[in-house]
């Protein structure tokens, strides 16, 4: 066998010149047979395409018939599945009835109630049984049941009327394993409902087809099937307001999802008549029998709908929800107060920082690093102290720790070289006060608890979880009262002797003891010291007295008014002494929820004058008899440390003190305080350094006094010490400034270096404005819009040059490409022969040209003698290279492609630390 070559061109040994002719009309021939291979392959590929867009759509076609007959079979097969599965349901097929208790049944005439909303057993029974419980799943609901049976009043609690049903689920709670199939069969089962029946003494437990589920509701809210015409639940995207034509398809679609709803209602009907037909239940029936499904029996009173899930239909008792309430309380924590927590909750474990390889995991709240150990849970705990921006418990340790060289006991001289110890410190906990997992045992009182375990509207799996804590607080404070039980019969006769009522002693004294226990420093039990006792009982009377001292109501509502007609008033109270006042946030106020201005009111309603900028400690604070507060009041930082904090004056002062440091004219003042270590303020001044801004040279800059070369303006930076000596300024060591440009502002001068109070706030603090010179901002403004001016002007200089060295550069392109192509194509000549021009279109695309010079480097070379001045026409490109290599060994730099411009770092601010490196 040959190869295609052989025939065409022996080899002989002939003349060269004549073996190559040969050769290149031999190729030329191979390569036109070639492409005309490659085009038959290509209409043939081309003609098997177009075949299979046929066959699909053919198949596309028959598809849709057969799908078009099968789809009414289908629909029909589906609606009698529907069917005979509503049937199933009321024939009770897949259903189990269970008698969990024996007993009289209830009178013929009494009503069957349905409960509309679902209860949750774990809600119930973690809600009502012991604080030693930490939930249920629906492997629990033995358990359950025996709760619901060893109490009347549990019974009650869950179906009161003597002859009804109501749904209950086992938990709300996703399973959370790691384990995804084991945590969806789980949660199946915990949303499978079960059906408490009642008739009179008689207890029934009904499960029925799994299929069937019911979350919140039995029945349907008032509102819900005209919800359904609502879109914008349903996503089919048409503006809100415009109406849905009935008969399209969208209002087809609406009624299908009315339709199902409906019907899902029905056979929860179903099931229950069910009941009733088939079961002796609910018997003795009323004469003629009762029927979940007659509108007429409703109507009689035989059935009895309770829309107790109803949103619609609810009235709310206007109390905060259980977080509303723990955010406020914790709001008010201070040392001295005690703390009752978990310290096992989902939302403190994952603070845990994990180890790796070459470090250990450690808990960033607690102290020591190496502790394994967490504060007792359910134990009131002693806040003793600030830190971190937090407050601070400490718990005995119980856990032996590690520690080397331990002497040996009766062995001197001897040593352990590792040994376990009981440890000698208390560990510590940090905590915030917003932190889920805490109450504040001392302002929480036992009917606010109460009130939140037996309120159905605040469940949710962050309640559940508190659930233990909240019935710890109880026990702990029921503990303390019978601890208390000697003062505090004390205290009730003082009371009747004192003038109140006999029957509402105790709850006074509840309330009188609980806010003395506010009101003092550290807050302790009363149970056993004399000397303290009695200071207590005093005040406690005392306080009783000044409540009895109150003038009558038509007064108070007056004063109340006057009050609330203080301009920016926050609340409206009585002192001990039985004074009126107003509160009101002082201002200015550059420290907000700190000072406040105190109206006196007269009892004929007109105001005193009024005391400024006034810090009230907690004590004060917890003694008044608040008639009237707005939301700022419950949030109010009382007890601020007033060394921490600058009057008006006091800030006036500083600022005048700061500007007299540096010669030059001062431009503004700023301050940088930090709440978490609140005995530290800076305060800064910025002076324009000489002459004034309308002088300065120009700077082709968008900002130029975000650049670090700019020296124009000067800073100085104080830090600020208040104690009993006064106020003054020291120098602050280790502090720098904000360049003055540090943050973009939406004020009238742009980047300034204060950050805007109506700003959003990050987690850094940054300066705000407390003084500033505007006219002396406005000729900076003035300034730097000259500077933007210039530096636009350049840019368009730049971008003119830039655009015509690309008037040249780009011909350049073209010719410099089409003679490489001749190039090219004279090689290809001598290749293929002159008669080949017809493969030069395929030869030309397999060669991948590039060019010998990168269009960049093109524009550069020409921009370069263009921006000194010389004429490119005429020269040659080596000519004009050179030039640019000269004029840029003089200049240092070269012409760079034009680039979007970035800011400049200020030095000093926002630079990233770097650690230091010892060397040789």
């Amino acid at each position: 066998m040959t190869e295609p070559g052989d025939a065409v061109v022996p080899m002989t040994g002939s003349d060269a010149v004549e073996t190559r002719q040969a050769a290149t009309a031999a190729r030329a021939e191979l390569a036109r047979r070639t492409a005309e291979l490659a085009r038959l392959e290509q209409e043939a590929c081309a003609d098997l395409e177009k075949r299979r867009a046929q066959l699909e759509a053919e198949f596309a076609k028959r598809r849709g018939e057969l799908e078009a007959a099968a789809r009414p079979l289908r629909e029909q097969l589906e609606r009698l599945t529907e069917v005979m599965w509503t049937v199933d349901l009321y024939l009770g097929r897949d259903e189990t009835l269970r008698l969990i208790r024996e007993g009289e049944p209830a009178p013929a005439d009494t009503s069957i109630t349905l409960r509309q909303r679902v209860l949750v057993m774990a809600e119930e029974s973690l809600v009502m049984m012991g604080r030693k419980t930490t939930g249920m799943t629906a492997e629990n609901i033995p358990e359950f049941v025996d709760w619901l049976l060893a109490d009347p009043a549990n019974l009650d609690r869950v179906l009161p009327e003597p002859k009804g049903v109501v749904v209950l689920i086992p938990t709300k709670v996703k399973t959370r394993s790691g384990n995804a199939f084991e945590d969806a069969f789980r949660d199946a089962g915990n949303q499978q409902s079960w059906w408490l029946l009642r008739n009179g003494e008689r207890l029934y437990l009904l499960t029925v087809d799994p299929e069937l589920r019911i979350h919140d509701r039995v029945l349907p809210r008032r509102t819900e099937f005209s919800e359904v015409f609502d879109r914008h639940l349903f996503g089919f995207g048409r503006p809100l307001g415009e109406p849905v034509r009935p008969g399209s398809d969208e209002w087809l679609k609406l009624e299908k999802v009315a339709d199902a709803r409906r019907r899902h209602y029905m056979r929860v009907l179903m099931v229950l008549q069910g009941i009733i037909d088939r079961t002796p239940v609910w018997h003795p029936l009323p004469e003629g029998g009762a029927s979940f499904l007659r509108l007429a029996d409703q109507d009689a009173g035989k059935i009895v709908l309770v829309q107790d899930g109803d949103d619609s239909l609810q009235l709310t008792d206007g109390r905060e929800t259980f977080r509303e309430y723990q955010r406020r309380l914790n709001a008010q924590l201070r040392p001295g107060m005690r703390v009752i927590g978990n310290w096992h909750a989902r939302d403190f474990q994952e603070l845990y920082v994990k180890g790796d390889r070459w470090s250990r995991g450690f808990h960033p709240r607690l102290h020591p690093g190496n502790l394994y150990e967490r504060p007792k849970a359910d134990v009131p705990h002693l806040i003793e102290g600030r830190r971190d921006g937090g407050l601070v418990i400490r718990f005995k340790r119980t856990e032996k720790i590690e520690k080397r060289n331990v002497p040996v006991p009766d062995d001197p001289g001897y040593v352990w070289p590792i040994a376990y110890v009981e440890p000698t410190q208390r560990a510590s906990c940090v905590i915030m006060t917003d932190d889920t997992w805490v109450l504040p045992y001392d302002l929480v009182t036992v009917p606010e608890l109460e009130h939140y375990l037996n309120s159905r509207d605040n469940r949710s799996d962050y309640f559940l979880s508190m659930v233990p804590t909240i019935q710890a607080a109880l026990a702990a404070k029921r503990a303390e009262a019978e601890q208390e039980a000697p003062f505090r019969d004390l205290i009730a006769r003082n009371l009747i002797m004192a003038g109140a009522d006999p029957e509402q002693a105790p709850a006074l004294v509840d309330e009188l003891v609980h806010w003395w226990k506010v009101a003092n420093l550290w807050a302790r039990p009363l149970n056993g010291e004399p000397e303290h006792e009695a200071k207590a009982a005093s005040q406690i009377i005392a306080e009783y007295k000044a409540l009895a001292a109150r003038p009558d109501t038509e007064d108070i509502e007056a004063i109340i008014a006057a009050g609330c007609a203080v301009p920016g008033a926050i609340a409206v109270a009585q002192d001990k002494q039985g004074r009126w006042k107003a509160f009101a946030p002082s201002t200015p106020a550059h420290d907000a929820g700190v000072f406040l201005d105190v109206v006196p009111i007269r009892r004929d309603g007109t105001l005193g004058a009024p005391e400024r900028e006034k810090i009230i400690t907690r004590r004060s604070a917890t003694s008044l008899h608040v008639a009237w507060s707005g939301p700022e009041w419950s949030t109010w930082s009382f007890g601020a440390n007033r060394n921490h904090y600058l009057t008006q004056a006091e800030r006036t002062q500083l600022v005048d003190e700061i500007r007299q440091v540096d010669s030059g004219r001062t431009i503004c003042v700023t301050e940088r305080f930090d709440p978490a270590a609140p005995g530290t303020r800076i305060l800064v001044a910025y002076s324009w350094a000489s002459g004034t801004p309308a002088d300065a040279p120009i700077i082709p800059d968008d900002d130029p006094l975000s650049s670090y070369r700019h020296d124009s303006v000067e800073t100085a930076v104080r830090a600020i010490v208040k104690d009993a000596t006064g106020v003054r300024l020291v120098d602050a060591r280790g502090e720098s400034a904000p360049g003055f440009s540090a943050y973009t502002s939406r004020s009238r001068w742009g980047s300034t270096p204060w950050w805007p109070d109506d700003a959003h706030r990050y987690a850094d603090v940054r300066p705000r404005l407390v003084w500033a010179d505007e006219d002396v901002l406005d000729e900076i403004k003035a300034y730097r819009d000259r500077c933007a001016e210039a530096y636009a002007l350049q840019r368009k200089q730049r971008d003119e040059r830039a655009a015509a060295a690309y008037r040249y550069s780009r011909p350049l392109e073209d010719i410099i490409r089409a003679r490489q192509e001749q190039a090219a194509h004279d090689r290809f000549v001598e290749d293929f022969g002159a008669n080949a021009e017809d493969l030069w279109p395929a030869h030309l695309a397999s060669l991948n040209l590039s060019a010998p010079i990168h269009s960049r480097d093109l524009w550069g070379i020409i921009a370069a003698a263009l921006e000194h001045g010389h004429d490119v026409v005429g020269r040659t490109l080596a000519d004009l290279a050179e030039l640019a290599w000269q004029h840029q060994n003089q200049a240092g730099g070269g012409v760079a492609h034009p680039q979007p411009r970035r800011r400049r770092r200020v030095r000093g601010h926002h630079r990233p630390r770097t650690r230091r490196r010892r060397t040789a």
